[in-house]
């Protein structure tokens, strides 16, 4: 991994303090208890975790690729609910720092930046899956505003984000059919339902929701970019960096599951001796760290 300068290793550094002093006492327990980690999210604000993908002159902590794999790495080292819980809105700086219109560059990404507005993503539905050119969700021009219709589902932070990032269809005609499709930077309002929380198995803590857009109506300057039919190739750009932020992700369980593994090893004794110093679970220990 390419060498971090003095201010990025610092960045690094605090995350991994915050983690071991603050999250890691508690991250059982909110786990097994589905509690929104509200006291751990404000912290991350005040860091200024939510704005290290968001340049200057909206942002002021913009950091390099390998810095915010890092600081990923140790939030989920901690707990994975709190880097997934800056993933969507990291994709969501991006696209609108790349792709938005100046107004939409300087309305949302100083207070994203700050973690005053947290966005997410929406792009899975309830009939297609990972299959977005089968989506349903369209958004019809009308005067100065979109009306947006369909559902989504499996949408994380989406109860608690002030801003979503509603992949969608503004040409269900189009041919082929990603062609037609648009981001729409939607707030919550009349039309826009979150209908409920869908129960996990693990990484609790944070929302994963349905969403519903019945006659919801978004002003035309809601359309990333200005233009229409650019949605599906601005979505895949962004989720370039999502995959690396996911990734980072399964370092940092990866981490956690070595280091409590080792200390079990050293702590556990079996026939007079810690358990590490058998030779199966040595070469295992090996195995893993290696």
């Amino acid at each position: 991994m390419p060498e971090l300068s003095t201010e990025e290793q610092f960045i690094v550094d605090t995350v991994r303090d915050f983690v071991d002093r603050e999250v890691r006492p508690v991250a059982r327990e909110l786990e097994h208890d589905n509690a929104y980690p509200e006291k751990l999210i404000e912290a991350m604000k005040e860091m200024g975790i939510f704005g290290l993908a968001i340049p200057a002159p909206w942002g002021e902590v913009a950091v390099s690729m390998p810095c915010y794999v890092q600081v990923t790495e140790e939030l989920a080292r901690g707990w994975m609910s709190l880097a997934g819980a800056m993933g969507g809105h990291t994709v969501v700086s991006k696209l609108i720092a790349t792709f938005g219109t100046p107004e939409q560059r300087d309305r949302y990404l100083p207070p994203m930046a700050t973690g005053e507005i947290r966005a997410t993503m929406a792009l899975t539905e309830p009939g297609g899956g990972s299959d977005l050119q089968a989506m349903t969700t369209t958004a019809r021009r009308e005067g100065d505003h979109y009306v947006v219709n369909g559902a989504k589902t499996w949408i994380t932070n989406s109860r608690r984000s002030q801003l979503i990032a509603l992949l969608c269809k503004t040409d269900p005609a189009a041919t082929p059919r990603h062609a037609g499709m648009s981001i729409l930077l939607v707030e919550h309002g009349d039309g826009l339902t979150v209908s409920r929380d869908l129960p996990k198995l693990g990484y609790k803590g944070v929302e994963s929701c349905e969403l519903s857009f019945d006659g919801y109506r978004a002003p035309v300057d809601a359309l990333l970019g200005g233009a229409e039919g650019e949605g599906f190739a601005q979505m895949m750009k962004g989720l370039e960096v999502g995959r690396i932020q996911v990734a980072s992700r399964a370092l940092g369980v990866g981490r956690a599951a070595l280091e409590d593994s080792l200390r079990y090893a050293q702590e556990r004794e079996s026939f007079g001796k810690p358990i590490w110093q058998h030779q199966s679970i040595g070469n295992y220990l090996a195995d893993m760290a290696t």
